[in-house]
């Protein structure tokens, strides 16, 4: 008995390996091209793809120069640009010059070109969200001018000038807009998209010997629906990202309460809440920020920190960071008619009623609504020494 156990056992073993597809859908690595990221541009009545294509041969991490690196001097990566009249069709004339089957499950940046983001992005979002190889952790970003220029900097400290543009994007925000996140604030009530702004610059003047080219991150990209209307320099794009709560440890600059010079604040904590009220048809929101700060540098001929002056540059702060943050809402509020920080959810949220009321007529109300930012920065530390070095005591400023 026993014995025939183990036999039917081994039978339905055997029965159970015949059902075993194997690797009947394999593709070998050396049959794929990895797409690692891809800039996308408006050309006339066309569109441009350029493809950013990683050459692993060439992914060596000595001998690098200027293009991401690679052994021998040798750039990691190559791009491969064409225009067609739809996005799908740049794809399709791109796999036509390419040997190896182009797979974008690796792609983790999108660069959007100026003249695209102003004319729309719908087509290209469409396209995205339909193929299930596209990513939508993959971070979109805006590009002053054409972005397969962007693409193709030399970016020397990254192997790729992609993944240098993500690394700047989450060196400026805690959590910056991922495809998803975009494509939700499109769609939502109460709210509108911001994309951060990439733009080439050099790693030291031109008359120097071998300049390279590279990337910064260059201001905010707004937008209305799917259009992009205005760029906001850096200045009021930190503020606004101050004021949603995701700055990453920014450093403001505040002028001396006394004396002369300017004083260096590290945020290394920050968070905000929206409060929304309506009363009478008239809307008002306040900001509450919350921060603790550290002085990083000080270049003024002010106090050695004792209680008051502590007090005092607590204040300053204050002010300094209202002022900024106010400024750039009446930006997008008063220029662009955009609601980036998502007053108009926060209604919707903590007032559901109201919002029913008004959520016709939000385009209107906005450029009216009261903002108001209430700011608590608490100072944790001086630094290692209190008195300013270089200052000798008598020319130091006192309350």
């Amino acid at each position: 008995m026993q014995f025939m156990y183990k036999y039917r056992a081994v039978i339905a073993l055997l029965l159970c390996t015949s059902l075993i597809s194997g690797c009947w859908d394999r593709e070998e690595i050396n049959d794929v091209a990895f797409v690692i990221g891809v800039a996308m541009d408006k050309e006339e009545q066309n569109y441009r793809s350029s493809l950013q294509i990683a050459l692993p041969g060439q992914s060596g991490s000595s001998g690098s120069e200027g293009g991401g690196g690679g052994t021998s001097g040798d750039k990691s990566w190559f791009i491969l640009s064409n225009t067609a009249k739809t996005f799908h069709g740049t794809s399709l004339e791109g796999q036509k010059a390419l040997s190896r089957k182009i797979y974008y499950a690796h792609r983790r940046t999108m660069l959007i070109g100026e003249d695209l983001a102003r004319e729309g992005v719908a087509p290209m979002l469409d396209l995205m969200t339909r193929y299930p190889l596209n990513r939508f952790s993959a971070l979109p970003v805006v590009t002053r001018g054409e972005a397969y220029k962007v693409m193709d900097t030399d970016a020397p400290i990254e192997k790729f000038p992609s993944e240098m543009v993500r690394e700047l994007c989450f060196l400026n925000m805690r959590n910056p807009r991922s495809l998803k996140t975009f494509i939700d604030s499109i769609l939502s009530e109460g709210v509108d998209a911001f994309l951060p702004i990439a733009s080439v610059v050099d790693t030291v003047p031109k008359n120097w010997k071998d300049p390279k080219t590279n990337i910064k991150m260059d201001g905010l990209a707004i937008f209305k629906k799917d259009k992009l209307v205005g760029m906001i320099d850096k200045a009021p794009a930190d503020a606004l990202i101050l004021a949603m709560g995701e700055a990453n440890a920014p450093e403001v600059m505040v002028e001396a309460p006394g004396g002369e010079g300017d004083i260096f604040i590290k945020l290394n904590e920050n968070n905000s809440s929206l409060h929304p009220s309506v009363k009478n048809d008239k809307v008002k929101v306040s900001i509450q920020m919350y921060a603790k700060g550290v002085i990083v540098d000080n270049e003024s001929n002010y106090g050695d920190r004792r209680e008051d002056e502590i007090l005092k540059l607590n204040d300053a702060i204050h002010k300094k960071i209202k002022s900024d943050i106010e400024e750039g809402i009446r930006l997008v509020q008063q220029k662009y008619h955009a609601d980036i920080l998502g007053i108009g959810r926060s209604i919707h949220q903590h007032l559901p009623a109201e919002w029913d009321k008004m959520k016709d007529r939000w385009e209107v109300i906005y450029p009216e609504v009261e903002v108001t930012v209430i700011p608590h920065v608490i100072i944790e530390n001086v630094g290692v020494i209190n008195k300013p070095i270089g200052v000798v005591e008598e020319e130091v400023v006192h309350d």
